[in-house]
């Protein structure tokens, strides 16, 4: 162990933590080790300890070659920036014993890398890497580094932010790629405050290698506390309007990361809070990824030096970036999961020993229920269950061409370092070589697409001019067509989509990075904006929904409503805010609001639950609605309707819609149903083959189909020239998709589509189990002259008055007035 190392520590810490003592009995043997403990704990240097002494040790002995020997992985670039910051100070204090020549070098390595600085690393290799798994991906298929990564250690932070999407595929085959230059089997370390389940996360990480497993036995002492304006309307806030509200809230702490459910509500409560508090308007900032990377960096140079008041975002700043000054958090609305509100609330108290503080702010009385069991859940502490996509055909694709342009790959020996990678431990032979006729241009309609050449049992890069394109669609995050947002002395603020400012009219202002400007004039693929003083002021809507409401926190949601319904039924609601107040730790004002809503939803029916199963229909004119409770999630729900609906009137129009909780379908009124009838279309027998089949006659596969395309590298994501237009791209998407139904339905890249669809988006075998309770559930049926309250948001979200009214939030606003109104059971009749 280097002397200067552990004298840095001594003279830096009192002493080791937990989580540091039990993972360096393992990390200092070279064990691989998956780490689990919540922020604060000093997990870095938990992971990092052994990888300093093992380089100061060889820098020490003279024996540095000039290679990669330490390689960090993270999801986000601004971790690899903060951990940079991190290791400056132990780095310096092995360097300062060290003549120039055997100096630990260390450099960040990620797709803003500028031309310069990859050259300089190309010849010079830093010794500590961290990068992300896109670019790890480029480096192994480039041929200046063929030679320059040899590394005994890889660190992978934050490893659960890859495990319920494609980046986890790609880090996987990354890592075996990565194995093959080193000189040996090298050290896996993974990182994780919110990761379970813990052998799901490790088999990701190593495979079926042995992993240590450490996780700290002290839970991180977190609070959260409810906060709400002093009444809540029929509608709820959006995160504008509620901003007096979360000015409150800012009154006693330093700084505040205050999170909102998308980027759109985000600048809404940005704009909203500057206006508010014009004298800290400097210290008030809007933080997300459309935003321009110079802006997002000053302001997490402020937010780390402790100048701001508050930043609002979305997800941009949930990952564990170490912003000290930070002594809250506030969540605007139920973020939905337990695991993203731990994330979240560990942005708060972020040094050892402190305590994560965090305010949940409702917006509307169906999200004060949400975020009283929401409370319940992060106190108990209990995660969401991590599910990774298994065998992703389309990154296989993308990393086999990868390793052709990197060299001659033999094929027998490609599928062995595939099959060692986690999420492809059980691919079937039969796939891997579909993926490489495909990539050779095999089958009807790609024959002139081919990518590689296989021959002799081997496989190349078919030109120079693939290898070139290869690199510019690494990574498995589609990009929408975006327009550069710039001010006259061409600062760049951000990006909105282009058919957003087409959407604009003239004098029409718009939000962007907190500030109100209106377009001036525009240009290819940009557009040159100045301040604005316009009273129309929009929010750009960027691709990406609201967050899904999670399995765990559905659990817990339904556990509330049978205490609450138990409750009203003995008591009423004098009952309800008792048990709010004394079981849920309920401040008194919002239990009597929160028993209130129940009171009101009681005199329609009683609180849905998950048996009996509640079922409401609504006759409007020609029209039947049918209004199934589910508290299962969207996805699921989704599932749920379109099969249903199928299957109730074959032929006829039906709409269906849903939302996380519960589904609804809108028929003729001549279509007879009932009870045995809506059973029936919800019976699990056939339901994959009927949710497959309704899922061919909608546009939901070709659209998915352009994002599967670009990972599998048959659309081109960008070039030389920057982005690819979304608009080329999705007609060549669309027509490419058809193309292969009709003559090659069972292309590799079709049946990933199938596959991510049915499994990741619409999450059919869970959808299959929830079908199969249903279906053996008892119900409750109510035919009722208008929606309940619970009913409420899910009716309105479907509602032809709200969705074209000119101003749709005051039409629900008002609709949502009326409906509570007439379920008053102490208005006079």
């Amino acid at each position: 162990m280097p002397k200067a190392l552990t004298d840095w520590f001594a003279g830096r810490y009192t002493a080791p933590t937990n989580v540091q003592e039990i993972a360096w009995r393992r990390t200092l043997r070279g064990e691989n080790t998956l780490i689990l403990a919540p922020t604060g704990s000093g997990k870095t240097l938990a992971a990092f300890f052994s990888v300093l002494a093992r380089l100061g040790a060889d820098a020490s002995r003279g024996t540095l070659p000039n290679a990669t020997l330490a390689v960090y992985v993270t999801p986000l670039r601004a971790l690899g920036r903060d951990i940079e910051r991190n290791l400056a100070e132990p780095l310096a204090a092995l360097n300062a014993t060290l003549p120039p020549r055997d100096q630990i070098r260390m450099e960040i390595r990620t797709g803003d890398t500028s031309t310069k600085d990859r050259s300089r690393m190309a010849r010079r290799r830093p010794h500590l890497l961290l990068t992300t798994p896109e670019s790890l991906s480029s480096l192994l298929s480039q041929k200046s580094w063929l030679d320059g990564l040899s590394p005994h250690v890889v660190i992978v932070d934050e490893i659960h932010a890859f495990a319920e999407n494609k980046r986890g595929a790609l880090l996987g085959l990354s890592l075996e790629r990565l194995e093959t230059r080193a000189p040996g089997a090298f050290q896996r370390i993974g990182l994780s405050a919110t990761a379970s389940p813990a052998s799901a996360i490790a088999q990701l990480l190593c495979g079926h290698r042995h992993c240590a497993i450490v996780q700290d036995s002290v839970r991180r002492t977190h609070r959260l506390d409810l906060h709400a304006p002093d009444h809540l309307p029929a509608a709820g806030y959006d995160p504008g309007r509620i901003a007096r509200a979360a000015v409150e809230t800012l009154a006693g702490a330093q700084s505040t990361i205050a999170f909102c459910s998308t980027r759109s509500a985000s600048e809404r409560l940005g704009a909203a809070l500057a206006y508010l508090l014009p004298d800290d308007e400097s210290r008030i900032g809007v933080h997300h990824s459309s935003i321009e990377r110079g802006e997002r960096e000053l302001l997490e140079e402020r937010l780390s030096r402790g100048e701001m008041k508050c930043v609002v975002c979305s997800t941009s700043l949930e990952l564990g970036v170490d912003y000290a000054g930070v002594d809250q958090v506030l969540l605007v609305g139920t973020p939905r999961g337990v695991s993203r509100a731990l994330q979240r609330l560990g942005r708060s108290g972020h040094r050892s020993g402190q305590m994560a503080y965090g305010r949940l702010l409702p917006l509307s009385l169906p999200d004060l229920l949400e975020a009283i069991a929401m409370r319940e859940a992060v106190r108990a502490g209990a995660l969401e269950t991590l599910r990774v996509p298994e065998s992703p055909l389309d990154v296989l694709a993308q990393v086999l061409l990868g390793m052709a342009v990197e060299r001659r790959w033999e094929i027998g020996a490609a599928l062995a370092l595939v099959r060692r990678a986690g999420p492809y431990l059980n691919l079937p032979a039969a796939d891997f070589q579909d993926v490489l006729t495909y990539l050779a241009g095999g089958g009807q309609v790609l024959a002139r697409y081919g990518k590689i050449v296989v021959e002799d049992g081997h496989f190349t890069v078919a030109s120079p001019k693939i290898a070139r394109d290869y690199f510019h669609g690494i990574g498995c995050i589609s990009e929408d067509f975006r327009v550069k947002i710039l001010t006259k002395n061409n600062r760049r603020l951000g990006d909105v989509e282009e058919q957003f400012l087409a959407s604009l009219r003239p004098g029409e202002a718009f939000l962007m990075a907190g500030k109100v400007v209106e377009v001036e004039r525009l240009a290819p693929g940009v557009a040159i904006v100045k301040p604005s003083n316009s009273d129309r002021v929009q929010t750009p809507r960027w691709m990406g929904g609201k967050m899904p409401l999670s399995s765990r926190m559905a659990e817990e949601e339904i556990r509330l409503r049978r205490t609450l319904r138990e409750a009203f039924s003995a008591g009423g609601r004098p009952a309800c805010e008792q048990v709010l107040r004394d079981v849920f730790k309920v401040p008194a004002n919002l239990a009597a609001m929160a028993a209130g809503f129940v009171e009101r939803q009681s005199a329609a029916a009683p609180i849905p639950i998950d048996s009996p199963v509640q079922i409401e229909r609504v006759r409007r004119a020609r029209q039947q609605v049918l209004m199934v409770h589910s508290v299962s999630g969207r996805a699921i729900n989704q599932s749920l309707a379109w099969v249903a609906a199928w299957r109730l009137a074959p032929g006829e129009s039906v709409v269906s819609n849903s939302n996380d909780h519960g589904f609804l379908l809108s028929l003729n009124a001549r279509v007879d149903i009932d009870e045995t009838s809506l059973r029936a279309a919800l019976a699990p027998t056939g339901f994959m083959n009927d949710l497959e089949t309704v899922l061919r006659a909608t546009d939901t596969l070709g659209r998915k189909f352009r994002n599967v395309a670009e990972t599998g590298q048959l659309i081109p994501k960008r070039s030389y020239k920057g982005p690819a237009n979304t608009k080329y791209s999705s007609w060549n998407g669309t027509l490419l998709y058809q193309t292969l139904m009709t003559y090659e339905p069972n292309h590799v890249l079709v049946r990933e589509t199938v596959r991510e669809v049915l499994e990741d988006l619409l999450d059919a075998p869970h959808a299959l189990t929830e079908a199969k309770r249903l279906h053996a559930a008892p119900w409750e049926w109510f035919d009722h002259p208008r929606p309940s309250p619970f009913a409420l948001p899910l009716f309105a979200a479907f509602n032809r008055d709200v969705l074209l009214a000119g101003d749709p939030l005051r039409a629900f606003d008002e609709m949502a007035a009326q409906v509570y109104a007439e379920w008053d059971p102490h208005r006079a009749v």
